[in-house]
């Protein structure tokens, strides 16, 4: 990356970061591109340099967020762990950073609910085109559904673009029901029940132990730092 490109790189993070902290503070509803531009000093043009809307400053900030979980995952997927254990993984991650970064979450579900949720369903059948991310939590989930059949794990009779909604049905579910007000218990440990009575049901029949993911090592992933300036 040349200096030119890490300078307009550094400009892109320190513009979400400043929306990270608006959105946590203020909400989403409350915060203008001005806002915005104001806390990152910047101009609205440089802004609009970087993000065409505020709509696309959250897709880009979601991402952003919880890439570090999606490499993970993806890293997993390539070492051949296996794919039930790694759903699980990525499944109480999520729930992790749900809970230590409510606010945020609760800006990210409605995105997704507003405008990925039922647009996504097809998504996942279809190459992805040239330049678009291919860290997307619908995609990974439904690839290692795939796999998880393959390996006979996942009973074969349902397919794997069902098996990945209703996935991703019930984690929504899960998470806007303890975003909420429903904090009496922890997220992740209601995500990890979930996971079981989902897969008790989903699961073709055998010993699903050797592949559950020990809930005492699920982290949250840290919030992403500002590059350093350039100099």
């Amino acid at each position: 990356m040349g200096r030119r490109e890490e300078k307009r790189e550094l400009v892109r993070r320190q513009l979400l970061m400043a929306a990270a902290q608006l959105f946590a503070e203020k909400g989403y509803e409350s915060t203008s591109i001005e806002d915005v531009t104001d806390r990152a000093n910047f101009s609205k043009g440089t802004f609009y340099y970087h993000f065409q809307s505020k709509d696309e400053l959250v897709i880009e900030l979601r991402r952003w967020f919880l890439a570090g979980t999606m490499d993970q995952t993806l890293a997993m997927i390539e070492q051949g762990k296996p794919p039930l254990m790694v759903l699980e993984k990525l499944l109480l991650d999520r729930a992790a950073f749900t809970e230590k970064h409510p606010e945020l979450s609760r800006v990210f579900l409605m995105e997704r609910i507003e405008r990925f949720l039922f647009r996504e369903e097809q998504s996942v059948l279809q190459p992805a085109e040239e330049g678009q991310p291919k860290r997307r939590f619908r995609k990974a989930i439904y690839q290692l559904v795939c796999d998880a059949q393959k390996h006979g794990q996942i009973r074969p009779d349902v397919s794997p673009q069902e098996i990945t909604g209703m996935i991703i049905a019930f984690y929504l579910h899960a998470q806007g029901a303890w975003l909420a007000g429903d904090h009496t218990t922890s997220l992740v440990e209601k995500m990890h029940r979930w996971i079981h009575v989902f897969f008790d049901g989903a699961s073709a029949k055998g010993d699903r132990s050797a592949f559950c993911y020990p809930i005492a090592q699920v982290a949250a992933p840290d919030m992403p730092e500002v590059a350093p300036p350039v100099v």
